[in-house]
């Protein structure tokens, strides 16, 4: 085996152990994908165990070795004092070497080609008759990620657009069990907008929570709509990033939002206008 993909609580089970300290040391490149989810919350105890098995195998080597490589990949570094992600690594791994391109924690992401749409609306009511206006107009044909903050709006959202529209649009999140999210997934992959040859198998709109909005490269998604605003910026970033996919840039976004996040919604839009 070359390449071994997993999870940090996999990965920090066999770093506990001390019986594997072979295959540690013989690894010679750890990636941490994702590192600005991964190091934070419920996920850096188990990745602390998985950096024990690498630093037990670094112990056992001649001085003139290299130690194992460890590569942090991040679309965003957020920084919220000492117990952020950046200055865990900064702690951490003082002698890494940082490689930054211009988009990192650019405010708009660069799959967008148009203004993002910004529709300050409080019901949900009114924000599904203005998306099923949307997608028998503009959007018709499109190509669609629909955003929402828990499972419970997913499914309401998902079971409204079944009876507001003759759109197919099916539910993607965590509730939701494996193998159905991977048919799903494949459904929405296949459907290729603007395509006369779409069956009636494909999906043209996945509405979903963040589970969709990181780790998932669906080519060819042009619009990203938040019925419901994300929670923070990072959040924000990381839904609208899925319609920038291998260099595509014909990417909208549409974002619902109420007065409690009016203000959140003034910082990232000040930010957009920076960016111009």
């Amino acid at each position: 085996v070359d390449i071994v993909i997993s999870t940090p609580a996999a990965g920090g089970q066999l770093g506990l152990n001390p019986k594997n300290i072979d295959m540690f040391a013989d690894i010679q490149t750890v990636v941490i994908d994702e590192a600005d989810m991964l190091l934070d919350g419920g996920y850096i105890r188990q990745l602390e165990n998985v950096f024990m098995g690498f630093r037990r195998a670094d112990r056992l080597k001649d001085e003139s070795v290299f130690k194992t490589q460890h590569i942090f990949v991040a679309a965003t570094l957020p920084d919220y004092g000492l117990r952020s992600v950046d200055a865990y690594l900064q702690r951490k791994f003082p002698q890494a070497t940082r490689i930054t391109m211009s988009g990192m924690h650019n405010a708009r992401h660069y799959g967008l080609n148009e203004q993002t749409i910004w529709m300050e609306e409080e019901t949900k009511k009114e924000r599904m008759r203005i998306l099923t206006e949307l997608l028998e107009t503009d959007l018709k044909g499109k190509k669609i990620l629909v955003f929402c903050n828990s499972v419970d709006d997913v499914e309401g959202a998902t079971q409204a657009l079944a009876h507001a529209t003759n759109v197919t649009a099916l539910p993607y999140h965590a509730k939701v069990p494996l193998d159905e999210r991977t048919i799903t997934l494949d459904r929405f992959r296949r459907y290729v907008a603007g395509s006369d040859n779409n069956d009636d198998d494909t999906v043209p709109i996945l509405v979903c929570t963040d589970l969709a909005s990181r780790g998932l490269d669906i080519s060819g998604v042009e619009v990203i709509v938040q019925l419901q605003f994300a929670g923070n910026v990072v959040a924000h970033l990381h839904r609208m990033g899925r319609c920038g996919r291998a260099g595509q840039q014909n990417g909208r976004g549409i974002v619902f939002y109420g007065e409690k996040e009016r203000e959140l919604v003034r910082v990232v839009q000040t930010a957009e206008h920076q960016q111009e």
